[in-house]
């Protein structure tokens, strides 16, 4: 396992970055190869060191200014170094945006801590009087010199095998109010916080002592926070290999819907304000949206592949709504093809699978065209023409709302009985030019229509398991057994509402569904859409460069590099090529 990289985060003494050749030997003693991360401002040079390691160790250190957490400095607190803070925090963010595994020590548990919006007591004798340990030993940093108790149910708890330890203590220091997305897991008997891990599925977890000494000095516990992190660091590796072999395609995306607030889908873009529809009032209450797909994030998420949509809401059916719907589908699919084309250095628009194999081997992001509601079309058979000629893959009969094509999953009122025969017309026409007809958002009558009229497979480009969360959007066993049949696809989407209803779904959650169909009708019949920009995301994969976190879980669970190449690609490839094949455009 030598070849598994773990970064090592640096002190900065002397002008030198350095580390303690503990953290070193522990890492090796575990089985990784340790990286040293220099201490740099610069973000390329961070991001191009995070591509290539696997793990991550936070090392310790001197105290966090207070103004990281929006608090006034200690009198106390002497030896603060605001650029190494700053190289910490924004280390641990890129390294979590990927989901690297991350382990924390003592300091770099406080910047977890702290990147993520918890916050410092910054003296403990002064603002923890109480507590009777001394959280500065002068003892050898092997030894431990006092307790913590472990939560029973921890991630912590299960790694180390114990529900209590002796360790070290170095620290002025100490977490205070614990970060959203973490959750508090061990604590000394004088009740400060000592360890904290992801609530949110991540791996990452930060322990307040140093069990980089005690690992040397052989002591089995903290060599298992070692194993821990290298074991995870392999998965994580494993995955970013299958990704550079396989074709990664993620098949629903809703990010054009923010171009007007001038985003580039060259860059990373990060948080935008948006105003939500409704009253003046409403409008003074902008959101805050972070975008979830651009090249940037495909890239970290070694993602080959998007489907970017023209996603209509549905309107009025009156001839000149239906006018305005079918130019403004048309506004925005040469929009999508205008970004592409300002970072054609980088991506390029794929019509057909051939044209993705040809963008990977360049080095280059596929963004496939797609539109979401059959609106666009309007009451006029020959748009599907015009949309065909713009090179979109497949077309969502409808969204929330009946249209001229179908009845809606939701927001419907079942006026057609499914297909209308215009809908009819429609898909064979779909049919006849190459185009992929999909069933996210139909009704279950208007899918069996679907399947009884379409000489071709189908798709569900993000949808689920109704079986595991009855919801109207996802699908039922009988519709997946005949979507399967036809020999079509069900791409499992991150909406969290489709996979479960009593928390934020992970990937975890996510695989159950993919588990599911796996089960019921085979590996050939699954796939993957995020609905990124529109409402999808987990807990641990939040935008597109996560992504690596659900192939991490199919590892965990079995799935071979075959079998995950259909799930990430190949099934849906197989339906792109029969529908396009057999086309008479």
């Amino acid at each position: 396992m030598l070849n598994i990289l773990i970064g090592l985060s640096v002190n900065h003494k002397n002008s030198s970055s350095c580390i303690s050749d503990a953290y070193v030997n522990a890492v090796i003693n575990a089985g990784g190869t340790p990286v040293l991360i220099p201490l740099t401002g610069h973000s390329h040079v961070l991001n191009n060191v995070l591509s290539r390691i696997d793990g991550l160790i936070l090392s310790g250190g001197g105290d966090i200014h207070a103004s990281f957490f929006n608090e006034e400095l200690h009198p106390s607190v002497e030896t603060v170094e605001p650029e190494r803070d700053e190289y910490d925090i924004e280390l641990v963010r890129r390294a979590s945006e990927r989901n690297i595994p991350i382990l924390g020590i003592c300091r770099g548990h406080q910047v977890i801590n702290v990147a993520f919006g918890g916050n410092l007591i910054q003296d403990i004798p002064d603002q923890f009087p109480q507590s009777k340990i001394n959280h500065n030993q002068s003892e050898a940093r092997e030894t431990g010199t006092h307790k913590v108790v472990i939560s029973n149910e921890s991630g912590l708890h299960t790694l180390l095998g114990t529900a209590e330890t002796f360790v070290n203590s170095f620290h002025h220091q100490a977490v205070k109010t614990v970060a959203d997305g973490f959750r508090a897991v061990a604590w000394s008997d004088d009740g400060l916080n000592e360890a904290i891990e992801s609530s949110e599925g991540k791996s990452i977890v930060g322990v307040q002592w140093h069990p980089e000494n005690m690992a040397v000095a052989e002591n089995d516990t903290m060599k298992r926070l070692f194993n821990h992190v290298v074991e995870e660091a392999g998965l994580y590796q494993a995955a970013k290999e299958i990704h550079k072999r396989i074709y990664t395609i993620d098949s629903h995306c809703d990010t054009p819907m923010y171009f007007r607030y001038g985003i580039n889908i060259g860059q990373n873009n990060k948080t935008i304000s948006i105003e939500p529809e409704g009253s003046v009032a409403e409008k003074k209450n902008p959101v805050n949206h972070r975008i979830q797909v651009d090249i940037p994030k495909m890239q970290e998420g070694y993602l080959d592949a998007t489907f970017m949509v023209a996603y209509l809401k549905q309107g009025k059916r009156d001839s000149q709504a239906s006018q305005r719907a079918v130019k403004k589908a048309e506004s925005i699919l040469n929009e999508i093809i205008n970004q592409v084309d300002r970072n054609k250095d980088i991506a390029g628009i794929a019509r057909t699978t051939d044209d993705l194999k040809r963008l990977k081997k360049e080095s280059k992001k596929a963004i496939f065209l797609g539109v979401e509601n059959g609106y666009a079309i309007g009451k006029d058979l020959s748009n599907i023409q015009k949309l065909a000629d713009k090179g979109i893959a497949y077309i969502t009969l409808c969204h929330n709302g009946d249209n001229d094509i179908c009845d809606s999953a939701l927001n419907g009122n079942s006026e057609h009985n499914g297909l209308s025969e215009f809908g009819k017309e429609v898909v064979r026409e779909m049919n006849r030019l190459g185009i992929m007809v999909d069933i996210s958002h139909t009704s279950e009558k208007t899918s069996w229509d679907v399947l009884e009229i379409s000489e071709f497979p189908i798709i569900a480009s993000h949808s689920s398991v109704k079986a595991l969360r009855n919801h109207p959007r996802n699908i039922s066993d009988p519709l997946m057994k005949a979507i399967a049949e036809k020999g079509g696809v069900i791409q499992v989407c991150l909406y969290t509402y489709f996979l479960r209803n009593d928390h934020k779904a992970t990937s975890k959650d996510l695989v159950d569904h993919i588990d599911y169909i796996v089960s019921t009708v085979g590996i050939n019949h699954v796939g993957i859409g995020s609905d990124f920009d529109g409402g999808g995301c987990l807990s641990d994969v939040k935008t597109a460069g996560g992504m690596p976190q659900i192939t991490v879980e199919l590892l965990k669970r079995g799935y071979s590099e075959e079998d995950i190449a259909k799930i990430w690609g190949g099934n849906l490839m197989r339906v792109m090529d029969i529908v396009q094949r057999y086309n008479t455009k």
